[in-house]
């Protein structure tokens, strides 16, 4: 009860004030956070797509790499020179060779087995030889007569076999992870493999052994680095790269990209608890955001398998999410600013308005006192020439009257008493006539401030979703619903515009044109185009054509995009003719032809549907034949193509004359 009180109190200009800011406010608060939510959502799907995009790029890497090592190992094996070298028994010649072709293929190690199994030759360590090799499922794939490559884990015991250098490299701390599970372990002694392994076979396709060789990617920075140079170069934050990349033994980072605090790569701490579960215990990729040593990053993972396919590592890269978080906040800070002082500057526009239209009323309220005073000597300005300008005139004449009235009662009023009642009545009736006048004052009022209480809101709903469709992109789903809120609301001012002004609107109609100019006009709107530079136009107007009835701009519309159109499929480069004639039947045609690439018969039939395009590189939107096809349709006209590949492309428009001269001919 004491705030409705307290609004009774209030003065009308604050009641229209009030009631605009709070619909005004809610509208502008609701949209406002509606558009950054929107903002927000966009920049980070975008965000994870790209991550996603950038993991598609790093697999290809490194599943470049085991074919890679597919391949050389193959390549080696096909040779004579090993079988050779091997049934010699030249066995250092051809540790040797086998030495050579690591270092050249950029391998760790290099080893040659018989049919068993058994290592016969190592690269790199002679000496060290007769150890079985069958427990690692490439070698053992390439025992049964298939080149195999995959990711391997092998044991310190059989990293030392190669070379003691290897087992020392693989050998990793186990480091304090944040968000990680509490290790189970201080250190990793396994490593992570690249091999490749293939038959050596005789001529006659005897199996003679394998040739197995890898590549230790415990501590080896080659594949992440390429991963990010890639994808991110030198692409820095606030002196931070933007994104990481990673290889995983288990849930272990064995190659990375990603920094310590001390600018030190993360070698040997491990992924978060949430991740390491998706990737180890359900088997699924991860697509979200992640925490990566010391930051949050919008990541993607996805799991690294053996040849047998069990999950033995994880694939990673990511994206810094605070550089993306910074980009969302700054456009979400430069969305309410946008509001901000568009809100500001709709309440002084308001203000102003309701001002406007308060003033003549309190200054009426303020006669009307003067009235009830026995002052009649006030009048008031009545400068504009709308329902409150008439308002203050009626007033005016109001009070002149109730100022001669005055007089002539007062001259009156010493006469007889007859003329006293006479004028009695008079003024009985005068008083009549003030309270029917007030009446309309009053009916004049609210019909102004119910116009005016529409057009207000209107304009805000107008101008606050006009700001928001021009944040927002042409594939957002709420800008249809948007632009239908615009044309509804513009309706609704029309209909209460309609109340107050009768004005008239004029329509855009059809006028009878010449084709010879509507062409020539377009012609000279491309002329000076750069991809008309290298185009021959050969022009043969017909003379006395007769006028066609249609709108001269869509007219327009519809040459430039065959004309546009004949352009691209020359590739800019050749001649176009227009042909201008009336045929037998009273129609005017206009031929257009070019010298391009043609449109395959296929595709002919399909040149006018929309989004639909024969130009490689799919220039455009695949809209200007259809857009076309539906002026000339409108116009009741008719457009065909016919085509050759190789030779070129004409387009026939028909248009019916106007009615008016196909009359004048038939008379």
């Amino acid at each position: 009860m004491r705030v409705l009180s307290i609004v009774q109190r209030l003065s009308l200009k604050s009641k229209l004030i009030a009631s605009y800011l709070v619909i005004l406010g809610l509208g502008g608060l609701a949209t406002s956070l509606v558009g950054s939510w929107i903002v927000s959502n966009t920049i980070m799907r975008q965000a994870q797509r790209t991550a996603q995009h950038n993991l598609a790029t790093a697999r290809a890497v490194f599943d470049q790499q085991l074919e890679t090592h597919r391949q050389t190992v193959a390549l080696a094996a096909k040779g004579s020179s090993i079988r050779h070298l091997l049934q010699s028994g030249w066995l250092d010649t051809l540790s040797a060779l086998l030495d050579d072709i690591r270092r050249d293929a950029g391998f760790d190690f290099l080893n040659l087995t018989d049919a068993r199994g058994r290592v016969i030759v190592r690269a790199l360590a002679q000496d060290r030889t007769g150890d079985s090799v069958t427990a690692i499922r490439v070698v053992d794939a390439a025992l049964a007569g298939q080149p195999a490559a995959a990711v391997e884990i092998l044991s310190a015991v059989q990293l030392a076999l190669e070379s003691p250098p290897l087992a020392h490299q693989a050998e990793v701390r186990v480091l304090p992870t944040p968000r990680a599970r509490p290790p189970d372990r201080t250190k990793e002694t396994a490593g992570m493999v690249l091999m490749g392994a293939a038959p050596v076979l005789e001529d006659d396709g005897a199996l003679v052994g394998t040739l197995y060789g890898g590549t230790l990617l415990n501590r080896n920075l080659a594949i992440v680095d390429r991963i990010w140079q890639i994808l991110y170069a030198d692409e820095q934050y606030k002196g931070q790269s933007v994104g990481s990349a990673t290889i995983f033994q288990g849930d272990l980072r064995i190659a990375t990209t990603v920094e310590t605090a001390a600018g030190e790569r993360a070698i040997g701490t491990r992924v978060s608890e949430e991740v390491r579960a998706a990737i180890f215990s359900r088997g699924e990729s991860w697509n979200d955001r992640a925490f990566v040593v010391r930051d949050w990053y919008i990541s993607s993972y996805e799991p690294i398998r053996d040849y047998e396919g069990t999950i033995i590592g994880i694939l990673y890269v990511g994206l810094l999410e605070k550089r993306y978080t910074s980009l969302r906040n700054g456009v979400i800070a430069s969305f309410f600013g946008i509001a901000t002082v568009g809100f500001l500057a709709i309440i002084g526009i308001t203000y102003l308005n309701v001002r406007s239209i308060t003033q003549p009323i309190g200054e009426m309220v303020a006669a009307t006192r003067d009235i009830a005073a026995g002052r009649f000597d006030g009048t008031l300005s009545a400068t504009s020439q709308d329902e409150i300008g008439h308002l203050a005139h009626s007033f005016n004449t109001m009070l002149g009257s109730l100022r001669q009235m005055k007089r002539d009662l007062e001259e009156w009023g010493r006469t007889l008493e007859s003329k006293v009642r006479e004028r009695t009545d008079e003024l009985a009736l005068m008083q009549a006539r003030v309270a029917q006048s007030e009446r309309l004052a009053s009916v004049g009022m609210l019909s102004a401030g119910v116009a005016h209480e529409i057009n207000n809101p209107l304009g805000g709903i107008l101008s606050l979703t006009a700001l928001t469709l021009e944040d927002l992109t042409d594939d957002t789903p709420q800008r249809a619903n948007l632009e239908e809120v615009v044309r509804q609301a513009e309706r609704c001012r029309e209909i209460v515009r309609g109340l107050l002004d009768f004005s008239r609107q004029s329509a855009v109609s059809a006028e009878p044109v010449d084709m010879n100019e509507v062409i020539g006009s377009t012609l000279a709107l491309l002329d000076k185009q750069a991809s008309f530079f290298n185009i021959t136009v050969s022009k043969d107007f017909a003379d006395s054509l007769p006028p066609v009835l249609a709108d001269r701009s869509e007219l327009q519309q519809v040459f430039l995009n065959i004309i546009v159109n004949a352009v691209q499929a020359m590739d800019e480069r050749g001649a176009l003719s227009i042909t201008s004639q009336q045929s037998p039947d009273g129609a005017v045609e206009v031929h257009v032809s070019d010298t391009g690439r043609g449109i395959p018969p296929d595709e002919i039939d399909h040149i006018f549907d929309p989004f639909f395009s024969s130009a490689p590189g799919a220039k455009g939107t695949g809209l200007g034949l259809s857009i076309a096809y539906g002026i000339v349709t409108k116009h009741r006209g008719t457009v065909s193509v016919a085509s050759e590949v190789g030779r070129g492309t004409i387009f026939t428009v028909r248009f019916p004359p106007a009615p008016a001269y196909a009359a004048a001919e038939q008379q």
